[in-house]
């Protein structure tokens, strides 16, 4: 298993694996079909771009998992998208997505690993956060995170899930 940078060609597997995950993972938390919308091909509020700093999980030649992270000055729900950010205060955790029947090795934590030490190696910010899914935020405690507050942002028209806002200072 190898962590890797995303290229051009991992593209359309990022976001792949991001619907998969969501339908596959997160379904069990908001169930089929505000999952169904949310990853729908025609939905509007689908927000999720590849991340600033994108890898993959490779393992035999396969994309099992993505992740990435970006650098912005304010905490956002959204990702910041294609805005400049000349004085960076935090580092957000944009994505980490399991396939389904990958989850439970150890995957997770490896790329959180990987995406906390690429933030340390790459910037001097040390404020990182991130918005979870109810079903990820005991992942997230176990790796330092606390929790804040709540948030249920609209994932398509007329589904809103709950998502919490975590963070932690190295």
């Amino acid at each position: 298993m190898i962590i890797r940078p995303v290229t051009d060609a991992d593209e359309k597997n990022f976001q792949e694996i991001m619907k998969i995950s969501i339908q596959g993972i997160c379904a069990q938390a908001y169930g089929a079909a505000t999952t169904a919308a949310w990853v729908s091909e025609d939905n509007p509020a689908f927000h999720f771009k590849i991340p600033q700093f994108a890898f993959v999980v490779e393992e035999d030649g396969e994309i099992i998992a993505v992740g990435g992270w970006s650098l912005t000055d304010k905490v956002d729900l959204h990702p910041i998208g294609d805005r400049i950010i000349e004085n960076p205060t935090h580092a957000r955790i944009n994505a980490v997505y399991i396939k389904p029947g990958c989850e439970g090795g150890g995957i997770g934590r490896r790329m959180m690993a990987h995406l906390e030490s690429d933030i340390r190696a790459r910037t001097k910010v040390r404020d990182v956060y991130l918005w979870s899914t109810k079903n990820a935020i005991p992942f997230y405690l176990a790796m330092g995170f606390k929790e804040g507050v709540e948030a249920s942002p609209e994932v398509a028209v007329g589904f809103k899930i709950q998502v919490r806002y975590m963070w932690k200072t190295y």
